[in-house]
Parts: structure tokens; sequence; C-alpha cells
């Protein structure tokens, strides 16, 4: 029998090379390491910040190494970085005033009093490390942070905010938007009065630097002695200053300088901007933003690269807004859809096959567009007929067209139905509203034109246009995506204020005419109960694998179940799914009321992903009742607790997560349904099951609600259940909750005829 069950294993372990699967629980993030911002040069390594995520780079080996919450650190967006060779640490300080001090084996000790202290101001603007100890200027004062010991040492209340510290031998200095301030290190630094302003021009940043002090203020950099007298050494706006290796070098997006001593301020003629520099054993380290980090090496004046750029895959930017799959294939439009001046870059990327593709965004437009500001892409979708070619909608600038990932043209008002939302403006070509790309099956573009009189716009497969005026939306000032019910419907939300709500209409398959349409907009919710609800923001329709229609507002979560009834019924009324509380009342809450529901995915077994601003994301079942997962940031590696989108792969299972923070991932225990049970389509992971192993087996590629009974070799009934969607999970035990011993365990289902068949094997090693 050993024997046998020996070559058994063997041949599984053959099998199983072949098959790779991640395991059901397991999270990841998809941080971008592209867009290279600060560097840390040390001895045989140097750190880079990459708009807030971090890697290291070994200038030994050469090795490439980036960092997250699943590789130990204990925050997201690091603000600001120093080392310290004596303590052997870097230290991190996110955006949230969190500490992590990270060594150089990468293991981290975290320091989280100041995060948690009640105090305002607490926001660290600068860093200055003396020896083994850190010196934060906050917005309350400044923090003396021991970093070998991994302890807070001296909390300095000031009354102000500080920009940046600096320590000599005598004094410590502080850059305030008042000026500087001197202290003698002998004296009580706690007491206010002690504290001397020596130079009363706002100052952005300290450093002491060949027996005197850099002052980097908003017109020039000064050079002063400990008393304040000084003079200007280079006189324009320098957004970054920063010492290291002996060396000061400063810089904006037109010019950089350095000084060894300041007897000499060198010009240094740099291929592409920078926007921050360290110097270490010769090399100038430079982040090159989209470049990303790279190293020179000075001779004279002429600069020559020696390394980089170091960009490690990833996406291009930590925005994620709109994501979508398509086939294998994950979709991301980086931007968002707001009212508020937010400009985030334009962002359009794929995930496939464990790579990412950065699109190359549009860098040249018409002259007579002055002052043209291109940002926020809020979707992005693919031509059915050509997977090379895409569109992504623009909040403000219309739509762009790609091929091959590269900018094609850039439709808008001025060659295409477009319209702007001021187009008597000098700059009416930063007002053309789009949002909520979408193709329907007959390969027709959908659009939204928001503020305009006619919102619903149609590119069609054979390129001409349609336009469909609704006077209840007429000139509605956001909305944000489309539903294409099964039914033929067609719903979208309009978000806000004016005439806001949900609208469905009925094109009668005609895009030509309007006359025989049918349409409604309802603003308010009432429930099947009688409530009324009158929500500010209405967020989301997605319909479940029922046709039923679920709808995130500000005001909770509703159900319309009748998507004809949405648009005829005079009676209408919305459900709110009702958990009881079985606590003998008979009363029953309502699902997520009052709790703002910013997007929702449907998963293979009918449950519904619910993403929420502020609660995180919650997983509840099919029905709505039973709540099955709650996961939010400080518990998970969720980037952050508001949600933009979500969008679950119905082959694997994969639920992608698109977060303010940037985008991650959750691998759940249910797939898409098989239509009919194939035996060698029905997979089992991990498989075989190795001693080390304590997460689940799955099993995939099973019929809905499936039947399912493990047996052992000999026939004996270990384990039953019933299958979420495609998928199958046991824990590897008994029905007396023991785990079970090493051998092969049969997976027996019933097919579509309702015949028990073993369908796959399962190999545990113990």
């Amino acid at each position: 029998m050993k024997q046998r069950f020996f070559i058994i294993v063997a041949l599984f372990l053959t099998w199983a090379a072949c098959v790779q699967a991640q395991p059901i629980g397991e999270w990841r993030v998809y941080l971008s390491y592209w867009q290279s911002t600060r560097n840390e040069a040390v001895d045989g390594m140097v750190y880079g910040l990459c708009e807030g995520n971090l890697l290291s780079y070994s200038t030994e080996d050469l090795e490439v190494r980036t960092y997250d919450q699943l590789a130990g650190l204990n925050g997201v967006h690091v603000s600001q970085i120093g080392h310290s060779s004596e303590a052997g640490r870097l230290l991190l300080v996110y955006d949230d005033s969190n500490i992590d001090l990270m060594d150089a084996e990468g293991e981290v000790a975290n320091m989280s009093a100041l995060r948690d202290k009640n105090l305002s101001g607490r926001n660290v603007n600068g860093v200055f490390i003396e020896g083994a100890t850190a010196w934060l200027a906050t917005g309350f004062g400044f923090v003396e942070v021991d970093m070998k010991e991994a302890v807070f040492r001296n909390t300095y209340q000031m009354g102000f905010s500080v920009n940046g510290v600096a320590l000599t031998d005598k004094y410590v200095f502080l850059a305030t938007d008042a000026g500087v301030y001197a202290c003698l290190r002998s004296e009580n630094m706690h007491d206010t009065s002690r504290w001397t302003l020596i130079d009363d021009q706002p100052s952005l940043d300290i450093i002491p630097f060949d027996g005197h002090l850099l002052v980097r203020r908003p017109w020039c950099i000064y050079s002063m002695d400990e008393s304040g007298r000084g003079s200007t050494l280079s006189s324009a706006y320098f957004t970054w200053m920063h010492a290291s290796g002996g060396a000061v070098i400063w810089g904006n997006s037109t010019k950089v300088e350095m000084v060894t001593s300041l007897s000499h301020i060198q010009t240094l003629e740099t291929p592409r901007q920078w926007e921050d520099a360290s110097y270490h054993n010769g090399l100038i380290w430079a982040s090159e933003g989209e470049h990303g980090l790279c190293a020179y090496k000075l001779d004279g004046n002429e600069l020559t690269q020696t390394a980089g750029p170091i960009q490690p895959q990833s996406p291009k930017h930590d925005l994620a807004y709109r994501i979508q799959w398509v086939g294998d294939r994950l979709l991301v439009a980086g931007g968002i859809n707001t009212v508020a001046a937010t400009y985030n870059p334009l962002t359009a990327m794929y995930y496939e096959n464990g790579e990412w593709t950065n699109f190359q965004e549009m860098e040249e437009w018409p002259q007579a567009y002055t002052r043209f500001n291109p940002a926020n892409t809020t979707h992005l979708v693919q031509d059915p007929s050509d997977p090379a070619h895409h569109f992504a909608s623009l909040h403000r600038n219309g739509l762009c067209e790609y091929r091959d990932g590269k900018f094609v043209r850039l439709l808008n008002c001025d060659n295409s139905p477009l319209r702007s939302i001021l187009p008597d403006n000098e700059r009416y070509y930063n007002y053309v509203s789009c949002a909520g790309l979408q193709y329907d099956a007959d390969g027709n573009l959908w659009m939204l034109n928001s503020e305009t009189d006619t919102i619903v716009r149609v590119m069609r497969a054979d390129g001409r246009w349609a336009a469909l005026y609704y006077p209840e939306i007429a000139g509605v000032s956001m909305c944000d995506d489309y539903l294409m019910h099964s039914s033929g419907l067609m719903f979208l939300n309009s978000r806000r204020t004016d005439n806001h709500g949900f609208f469905c209409f009925d094109t009668n398959g005609t895009l030509t005419s309007v006359r025989d349409d049918r349409h409604r907009l309802r603003q308010n919710i009432t429930n099947q109960d009688g409530t009324v609800y009158l929500p500010d923001e209405f967020y989301c329709m997605t319909e479940d694998l029922d046709g039923r229609i679920w709808c995130g507002t500000d005001r909770g979560l509703f159900v319309i179940n009748d998507a004809e009834a949405f648009l005829t019924d005079e009676e209408f009324q919305y459900e709110q799914v009702k958990i009881p509380r079985n606590d003998g009342s008979g009363l029953a809450d309502y699902l997520l009321n009052g709790v703002a529901v910013s997007c929702i995915a449907i998963d293979g077994a009918n449950r519904k992903w619910i993403g929420t601003i502020g609660n995180g994301i919650y997983l509840v079942s099919a029905d709505g009742t039973e709540m099955i997962h709650h996961f939010m940031a400080s518990e998970t590696p969720l980037l952050n607790n508001n949600i933009q989108s979500i969008a679950v792969h119905p082959a694997s299972g994969l639920v992608m997560i698109a977060t303010e923070g940037g985008l991650c991932s959750y691998v759940s225990d249910a797939t898409e349904a098989a239509g009919e049970l194939v035996a060698d389509e029905v997979l089992a992971y991990p498989n075989p099951v190795r001693p080390d192993y304590r997460g689940p087996i799955a099993v995939k590629g099973l019929t809905m609600n499936a039947e399912v009974k493990i047996l052992s070799s000999s026939g004996q009934l270990v384990w039953s259940g019933t299958s979420a969607g495609g998928t199958f999970t046991w824990n590897g035990c008994d029905q007396r909750g023991r785990r079970v011993a090493s051998g092969v365990y049969h997976v027996v289902t019933s097919n579509a005829q309702g015949k028990k068949a073993i369908v796959t094997r399962i190999i545990i090693i113990r």
C-alpha cells in the first residue's frame, strides 16, 4: 500500500507542476514603482520612494526589491525617509504619521505612538538624522526618535508648525513659515521662551553644511551662520534640497545645483527633470519621476549615466477608479469623476498574465489649446473586435483612442458630437465631460456627456454617432455609468444634485430616433415598507445572476427586483434586504442601512461584493441575508477603506479591488459555475496538500450549487457540502474537526443527470 501511495503521489506531483493557482484567502497588492520621487543612498544600497512606495536597489548584486504591507510594512504611502548608519536602520514615516524602522535584512519595528497621539498637527514635514537619532519636524513642533532602541525620547510642542529641523554641536534650528528659530542644546528646549528668532524670512527646509546653515526659502537658497547673518547662494524657487555624502544638491523643474563646498556652486546639466538627488561614493542618484531612479557619475561638468532606470514592472500610478475584466485582462482607468478640482495624471493600463501594460498617453495637442489640462481617466474599454484597440474617457477632456497601448487621437467638441460644458469659454476644450464607456452586443460604444443638453451619446460600430435626448436628465451634472440589463433595458445613474436618481430607458431597438422610446427617472427611493429615502448620491447599479439590480447610494443598499416594473409601475418599490436579529424579538435590520455604497460586484455564486466609502468591503450571500466577510484596511491588506470599483474574475474567483490608495486583490472561494460536469475540467488545489499547508482546499469546475462529498480511499464519508458557484472548499478535516491522515481522497458530486461520479482525487501528505 505504501509503495502504491507514493507512486500515486509522484504522478500527482508531476501533474501539479503544470497547475498553478493562488490559494483561497490570499491577498496581493499592486503598487506603483514607476514614478521615482525621493531616494536615500547608503553603503551597498539605494532606497527609493515611488509616489510613496518603497523599493531598494543593491549596488553590489543589482537586486531590486519592493516593499509593501505583505512584506512587513505597517502603512501605506511613505512621506518621509531617512537613514542612520549608526542604528543600521531606515526611517519610514507614513502619511498618517505611523513610523517604521527597517534594517538591512528588511526586518521592521513599528512605532505608532505619534499616529495614535490625540494631538493636532501630527503630520511630519521633514527629517534630520544625527547619529542614531532622528529629529522629526511636525505640525506642532518636533520629535526626537531613538532609531537604535525604537523609542520616542522627547516631544517638543512649540505651538507652531515646523518645516525642517537641523542640529549643530551647539544649537538646534527650526525652519518655519515665520523664519528660523534657534536654541542652545544645553537649554530646556521644551520652554518656548528659550528659542530665538534669528531670521524672519519664511523657511521651507534647513541643512547644516560646511560650518553654515543652508536654508531653502520660497525664492532662493540662503546661507547663514549660527547667528542668522548670511547671503543668498542661488535665486530661484527650488522645490527640493538634499544633503548626503558630503554634498548638498537642490533643484526644481528646470535647474539643479550642487555644492561640495560653499566656495563653488556647480550647475548640473541634467538630461531630464529631477525630483530629488542624493550623493554617495562619487555617484549622484537621481529620482527622475516617470523616468525612474538613475545613477550618474560626474566628471567635470559631464554627467554619465551608470545605472537605471530602476523601474520594477508595476502600474504607472497608484490610481484605480474604474476596473473591469475582459477575459483574462484587467482594464484599469486611473482618475476620478468628480466636481472637485482634482487633477490626476492620465492613467490607462491593463494587467494580464502577471504583467502591466501602461498606455502611452498624449504628449501633444493642437497649438490652439493653450493651457490644455488633460486629466482624470474615468473609464477604459476594449474593442470587442480588436484586443489592441481601446478607448478611454476623460473627466473634462473628451475621449482618447489608443492602439497597441499608444495614443492615437483625442475626440472632443472640435471633431465629434461630444459637447463642451462651457462652449463660449476661451478654454472650452477643458470642459468636455465624458464617462461611462461601455460597448453593447452590436459593437456600439456608449458614453455619457454630462452637463450638456444631450447626455447619452453613442459611437456606432460603423463610425457614425447617435445622440439620445431625454428631457428628465438634460443638463444633469454627473452621470457615472451605464447598466445594460439582460432584459434589453438601459439604466444609468444621475449621481448628484439636479435631477439626480436612477434613470431607465428603452430604445425600442433603434438609435436613430427617441420618439418610440420609453424612459423614467426615479429620484426618491421607497422601500417595501413604505419608507422613503432621499439620497444625495446615487453611486452604482449592478445586475446579479437572477436579473435583480443592486443599487448603491449614500443612504444604503437597495434592490430592483423587476427591471420592467421600475420603468412602468407607478407604485414601484425598491426592496431593502432585511437581516433577522434572531434574538426572539422577530425584528430585522436593513442590510447596510445608512452606509454609503460606492460599487457592487457579483461573483460566481451570485454573492455580492459591496464597496463602500469609509467602511471597506462587505461580502454578503446571494440574497444578502448573510454577512460572510467584512474587510477593513486596519485588519487586512486592503489599501484604503474608500472603495472605487470591484471586479471579480469569473473563472478564478480573483477579486480585484480599486481603492483610493491603489489596487489590491483577494482570492475568493467562489467561481463561475460550469454548465455541465466534465471530469477532466475539474481541478483541485493545492494538490498534493503538503504537511505545512493549513488553508482551504479548493475544487473548481463544478456546476452551480453542486452537492459534494469527500470520501476516503475505502469509501468512508469524510466531509460534505455545497459548491459556491463552481467551487467547493474543504478544510482538510473530517466531520469531527480532526485533520485527516495521509492518503488519496475522492471528490464525488452529482452530474446533470443526478448520478454520482468521482470527478477528481486529492492527495494529502502529512
